[in-house]
């Protein structure tokens, strides 16, 4: 399975990402992938953002792709991600443990880079916006700490 990182909210008695549609929970905006006129999720058209690496994450800050309040402070206190400013209630969480490119997530779930440190996870085929929805909060246990992961 492709390494994917993305900050979120943690529940911090089991160590794993709020759910919710929020840019800091594990869960869909809208904005972020829109259902089709049929109420369809569909592949390459959008989906939860994440990032490659943390090194990936301190060059998306420095070109300001990326706000440093997305982030908790405490990486910036340990030197991982100068200027990370975020509430401590943030956490960065890591999905799996393969090279960054295109791959399967779940039968449901696709990660698809479009940049080289950014991607989306999308739905892997045509299904129902809700499904998608579901598939992508049923992925809540396959996310681990990345906040002492090395830096590549």
């Amino acid at each position: 399975m492709p390494r994917a990182y993305r900050p979120m909210q943690a529940d911090r008695a089991k160590l794993r990402p709020v759910i919710g549609d929020s840019a800091t929970k594990l869960g869909v905006r809208a904005r972020d992938l829109k259902p089709d006129a049929d109420g369809n999720a569909r592949p390459d058209a959008g989906g939860v953002s994440v990032v490659s690496s943390i090194a990936g994450i301190r060059r998306r800050l420095a070109k300001r792709l990326f706000s440093p309040s997305m982030l908790p402070q405490r990486l910036s206190d340990l030197g991982k991600v100068p200027g990370a400013n975020g509430p401590n209630s943030l956490h960065l969480f890591r999905l799996g443990e393969g090279d960054f490119i295109s791959g399967t997530i779940t039968e449901q779930i696709a990660l698809k880079p479009d940049r080289d440190d950014h991607g989306t996870l999308q739905p892997a085929f045509v299904m129902p916006y809700e499904s998608y929805r579901q598939a992508i909060i049923d992925t809540r246990d396959l996310w681990c700490s990345g906040e002492g992961d090395d830096d590549s």
